[in-house]
């Protein structure tokens, strides 16, 4: 009895399945949307519909894109400023050892390069941001990238640099990839530069 009522229900279940798959569509498979005043806006499964809301295939998009790079900056002033305006990234970084924060002698030509730009342009201001690798904790890392940045700014008032133009800040390893190879880690033990024009 039981081997019965089992074959009776698997039929049923196959049955049901089957009358499902056979059903028949009419017309195009459509969703609904609604817009903001809950008009239903009927979209084909092409993805487009024939209202105003979307483009027609193939309806070219408007506008002069003669230049070839749509992604060149259209200012050319702007190029290498980025958020906030009016700063500028145009050194490399001083890298710095393991656990370290004393100045190499083949990054102390950098910070020469530093110096002689902030002499030639009196109105700029510079930031050094301390960075440090993955390893160590992260209020480790903070304080020795505080001490990296300082470290910097030091050198930059030997040679000759005004301190009231030259902050610091402490990254730590908040940007650092995490298990990074030894070459990357390296990259990571840094000091970087901002320069904003000031007023």
């Amino acid at each position: 009895m039981k081997t019965f009522s089992f074959h009776i229900t698997s039929f049923l279940v196959l049955f049901t399945v089957f009358l499902g798959g056979c059903a028949k569509k009419n017309g195009p498979e459509t969703t609904l949307n609604r817009d903001s005043d809950g008009k239903d806006l009927a979209s084909s499964a092409n993805g487009f519909n024939q209202g105003d809301e979307f483009s027609e295939p193939g309806t070219p998009v408007r506008g002069d894109f003669g230049d070839e790079d749509l992604l060149a900056p259209r200012d050319s002033a702007l190029i290498g400023f980025s958020d906030p305006p009016n700063t500028i990234r145009p050194f490399g970084p001083v890298l710095f050892g393991f656990d370290q924060y004393n100045l190499e002698a083949e990054e102390r030509p950098k910070l020469q390069e530093i110096s002689e730009f902030m002499k030639d342009n009196p109105q700029a201001l510079l930031l050094v941001e301390g960075y440090c690798d993955w390893k160590g904790t992260p209020e480790y890392n903070k304080s020795l990238g505080d001490r990296r940045a300082t470290t910097v700014k030091d050198y930059l008032i030997e040679l000759g640099g005004d301190s009231n133009r030259i902050e610091t800040v402490s990254i730590g390893d908040e940007s650092a990839i995490p298990n990074a190879d030894t070459t990357q880690a390296r990259l990571d033990r840094r000091a970087a530069f901002v320069v904003t024009k000031g007023s």
